[in-house]
């Protein structure tokens, strides 16, 4: 590749992956501020709740009252003057009194409004921000190392590609969304209320404080433990910092622990650095094969290789389970899309992706992608 369009390219990548940065802050601070919002919106739906009552109340005593004044008023023979003035001022003092209060709910009720407009607002800036990530981050990986293989493709095909890569991006956007609902957004709802819990033991019973900061202890440890994980899934850093093979040792550890498949792992050749698109869609081929020995495979083991050829990294999962059949798997991409976005992967790179499976034996899912080591990120 030229000198000057080398430097194009960095200087483009560069400059996306700054702007990137850019939309999480905006998508963040947006949050934060609809979180502000929420919580000034529910505080003050509880106001105008009481203000209207204290509305009705109070309307209910200025017709009481301009009643009794004009009874005053048509009897006054009945009446000393005394009388008639403290019927009057209590009238007078009555209906002032509600006009603040019908002044108090219309401006309650104009916050309301004008919250209620920003939260849509807000809500609609944080669905664009996460959508343009969604794009910038396609771009910064076609950058990086996924433009090799959509050099060697038409245009109808790098659409294909892109509409499947924007697929797989959504779909695992709904994952990360569902794992968090499920997992730490509940446990967090359960520490919020534990918290109130916790703060009215402190005014009436102060000795079941300490138990219960001790279980709340422990639902902390046990959210930070989730969203570790749900990070990890995600985008392990280690990936990032050491390479394919730390990170595929660190998943294979939860892996184990988490499903009680007892993993091995074998590195043929010398380890070494890959292009970060090329390691990337190793560490989530060998994640969804895992995943579907996992779900499917009811295997009590499960062997995991990677070889280190000079122009080829192979992978290579062999599970001991039920097995399947191979062209209703692959022809069934509903059922086993996971497969199908395997090879897929695969393919983007210009490799190879194999399975062979047989009926109560288990199954083999073989990969292969070309060497794009670091030194070659330039050339």
């Amino acid at each position: 590749m030229p000198d000057p369009l080398r430097r194009i390219l960095k200087t483009t990548l560069t400059a996306i992956e700054s702007g990137k940065e850019e939309i999480f802050y905006i998508a963040e601070t947006s949050r934060t501020e609809m979180n502000r919002l929420t919580n000034e919106l529910t505080q003050l739906k509880s106001d105008l709740s009481e203000v209207i009552l204290q509305v009705d109340f109070q309307e209910k005593i200025d017709r009481r009252l301009r009643n009794k004044f004009m009874e005053v008023s048509r009897a006054y023979q009945k009446y000393t003057e005394k009388e008639t003035i403290a019927a009057y001022t209590e009238a007078k003092d009555a209906q002032v009194l509600l006009q603040l209060l019908q002044n108090k709910e219309t401006q309650l009720r104009k916050r309301r409004d004008e919250l209620e407009r920003s939260l849509r607002q807000i809500q609609v800036m944080i669905e664009r921000a996460e959508n343009l990530m969604t794009h910038v981050g396609l771009a910064i990986n076609l950058l990086q190392g996924g433009t090799e293989a959509l050099q060697t493709q038409n245009h109808e095909q790098r659409h294909v590609i892109g509409l499947r890569v924007l697929r797989a991006q959504e779909d695992e956007r709904r994952r990360v969304a569902r794992e968090i609902h499920d997992g730490p957004a509940q446990t967090l709802a359960n520490i919020v209320l534990r918290l109130e819990i916790a703060e009215k033991l402190l005014e009436l019973d102060p000795s079941r404080v300490k138990a219960e900061l001790v279980d709340l202890k422990y639902l902390v440890r046990s959210n930070l433990q989730d969203i570790r994980r749900i990070i990890f899934d995600l985008r392990p850093m280690i990936l990032d910092d050491l390479g394919i093979v730390p990170a595929i040792v660190k998943y294979l550890d939860n892996f184990q622990e988490t499903y009680g498949i007892s993993c091995g792992l074998t590195i043929e050749g010398r380890e070494k650095r890959l292009l970060p698109a090329v390691e990337v869609a190793l560490f989530r081929s060998i994640q969804e094969g895992m995943t579907n020995v996992a779900k499917h495979a009811n295997s009590k083991k499960v062997d995991v290789l990677i070889a280190y050829q000079n122009d080829w990294t192979i992978a290579r999962i062999r599970d001991y389970g039920n097995g399947f059949d191979l062209d209703s798997a692959l022809n069934t991409p509903g059922e086993h899309f996971g497969l199908i976005g395997m090879r897929e992967r695969v393919e983007m790179f210009s490799g190879f992706f194999s399975i062979k499976s047989t009926l109560g034996k288990g199954t083999t899912i073989e990969l292969s992608i070309p060497s794009r080591h670091e030194e070659e990120r330039l050339i």
